[in-house]
């Protein structure tokens, strides 16, 4: 099936220019492995804090002798709000606007307290010289790894030790906390709300999988916009999808082009075909309940009222769309049992 732009380079591209699906969706890459894992090994090297050191494994398998107490450190993407949750010693970072709704008075504060260096979801246009002024030691990077083509890398090595751990899909972000933590030094603090996000979702998933079992959901962008005509549809983990992954309903389908991992742009014409047998459509929506664009502009067109979903009034609305961390997600969680109770009573 032909597609207009491919979401692979989409997904790049937010996280290194502006848009992570996560300032609109909070999205990763396709190029990227999760799993970082630390090998303790301290050491007496000159460094902030106590002045050891120890060896942290990359997901790329590269190691990087990091600070074992970092005491001033910069962060960028996904990593930013689980170090502000974990108390991480944060001198920069990059923005994180996108979350900003779903933060609490703590945190939001906290936020608005450290120095920004970059606009959200736009490394390209990081600020060397506030990075440097913030004088870390340590530099957590949560983005993918393909924006070190457009990251001076170099030049950041020479402030201080460089960790990239990037998503490569949005649902990642159940691991990656604890991996940002655990580099930041401050892994006992983090995951607080870890057991009650999933005894919530276990408990979403008890009391309506066996009703939705035969149903298909499928979900759709609301705030990616790849051209006039177009809609972005997600596929499991992906930007807003990812927050039903772990309540056992069915999301069946994968991109045509492996490379797009978990979502691929479409012409409206083929979102017609595509969601021919989708019984539930899940989207974004604003804090104030609004569907954002271009969404918005497509759910006036012929092609999105003839779709099987909206036409018997089969949608889940998701608020907090953009939750990367569990306490953040329990808020999304809420939403979306919302929906899918009102869905239930429906059928």
């Amino acid at each position: 099936m032909s597609r207009t732009h491919s979401p692979s380079r989409r997904l790049a591209a937010l996280a290194i220019s502006a848009s992570l699906l996560f300032g609109a969706a909070a999205c990763g890459s396709d190029d990227d492995e999760t799993g970082a894992d630390t090998v303790a090994q301290g050491s007496t090297d000159e460094g902030s804090g106590n002045g050891d050191t120890r060896q942290f494994e990359q997901p790329d398998g590269t190691v990087v002798e990091i600070p074992a107490e970092p005491q001033s450190i910069v962060a960028c993407g996904y990593a930013v709000l689980p170090l502000v949750q974990a108390g991480a010693n944060l001198s920069a970072v990059c923005e994180w606007t996108r979350e900003l709704e779903n933060m609490n008075d703590e945190e939001k504060a906290a936020y608005d307290a450290i120095d920004k260096v970059a606009p959200d979801g736009d490394v390209s246009s990081l600020d060397y010289e506030g990075v440097a002024a913030a004088d870390p030691d340590l530099i957590i990077m949560g983005v993918p790894a393909m924006a070190k083509s457009i990251v001076d890398m170099e030049r950041l090595e020479g402030l201080a030790p460089v960790v990239f751990i990037g998503p490569v899909t949005p649902g990642d972000w159940r691991t990656l906390g604890e991996q940002y933590a655990d580099a930041a030094g401050v892994g006992d603090n983090y995951g607080e709300f870890k057991d009650e996000y999933e005894a919530r979702a276990a408990e979403i998933e008890e009391a309506f999988s066996e009703q939705f079992a035969d149903l298909t959901f499928g979900g759709i962008c609301a705030d990616c916009d790849e051209g006039a005509g177009t809609i972005t549809v997600e596929y499991r983990s992906s930007y807003t999808v990812n927050l039903l992954d772990d309540l056992g309903l069915n999301f069946p389908g994968e991109p045509s082009n492996p490379d797009d991992v978990h979502g691929e742009t479409l012409s409206l014409e083929q979102l017609t075909s595509a969601f021919a047998d989708i019984d539930v459509i899940v989207y974004k929506v604003d804090a104030d309940g609004s569907t954002p664009e271009p969404l918005a502009t497509i759910q006036q067109s012929d092609a999105w009222k003839s779709l099987p979903a909206v036409q018997a009034g089969q949608v889940i609305e998701v608020e907090h769309a953009r939750a990367a961390t569990y306490r953040t997600a329990l808020l999304a969680l809420d939403s979306i049992e919302e929906s899918l109770t009102e869905l239930a009573a429906a059928l």
